[in-house]
């Protein structure tokens, strides 16, 4: 079985997951794996003096992409890997790990995933989801004070002091050297997501498009 790795990046909220979701249904019935790289953040208790309201968790350093580059190459190879489990309330990573097994597509997603060259060397396909920045900022502080346990003023805070700055230097200009650039310009929160999926939907057909004509071999 021939693994086409797909990669998927963009800005912090820029619809990454939910775009990959969209690729992943539109490939059915074929197997598709889908993986986060926010999965692999590095384990704060592992990280002498640990302040997570002064550590960079949008510097690619953050990642743990030794270890992410480990398991694509394995998948790739047709091998099953046990992924990390990451709490975003306290910071550090589970003791319980995600079993992935081989799949024919595996997409990963995350905002340093085209910044790191040895991940680069292993994707059939890059993508990038282009999105506003005043709506990244706004579904994030949806998104974290929802699902993080994080006040609003912590989140803009984090997004002034390090989210905007390292996307100004890592993630956007990894939309230069992508395959494809999606414009995901759709100003919509997290609970009207089902209610877009058709644009998702549409959204993900030239990156599905491109997955078939690789594993066709075009």
């Amino acid at each position: 079985m021939k693994t086409i790795l797909v990669a998927v990046s963009g800005g912090s909220a820029s619809g990454k997951t939910t775009l990959a979701e969209a690729v992943r249904r539109g490939l059915e019935p074929v197997e598709t794996r889908l993986i986060r790289e926010d999965e692999y953040y590095v384990d704060s208790s592992e990280i002498p003096g640990f302040d997570p309201l002064r550590f960079n968790f949008d510097d690619v350093s953050a990642h743990d992409h030794a270890l992410l580059a480990r398991h694509l190459s394995a998948l790739k190879k047709g091998k099953g890997v046990d992924a990390p489990l990451y709490d975003f309330v306290t910071h550090s990573r589970s003791k319980q790990t995600r079993h992935l097994s081989p799949a024919e597509v595996v997409i990963v997603e995350g905002i340093h995933v085209l910044s790191d060259p040895d991940l680069m060397a292993l994707y059939d396909l890059t993508v990038y989801v282009d999105a506003p920045s005043d709506v990244r900022l706004a579904r994030r502080i949806l998104r974290d004070v929802r699902e993080r346990g994080r006040s609003v003023e912590s989140v803009v805070i984090q997004y002034l002091r390090t989210v905007r700055p390292m996307h100004l230097k890592y993630t956007e200009p990894a939309k230069a050297i992508a395959d494809i650039v999606v414009n995901n310009d759709a100003a919509a929160a997290d609970p009207e997501l089902e209610a877009l999926r058709p644009s998702f939907d549409l959204l993900a057909r030239p990156v599905i498009e491109r997955i078939r004509a690789l594993r066709s071999g075009q």
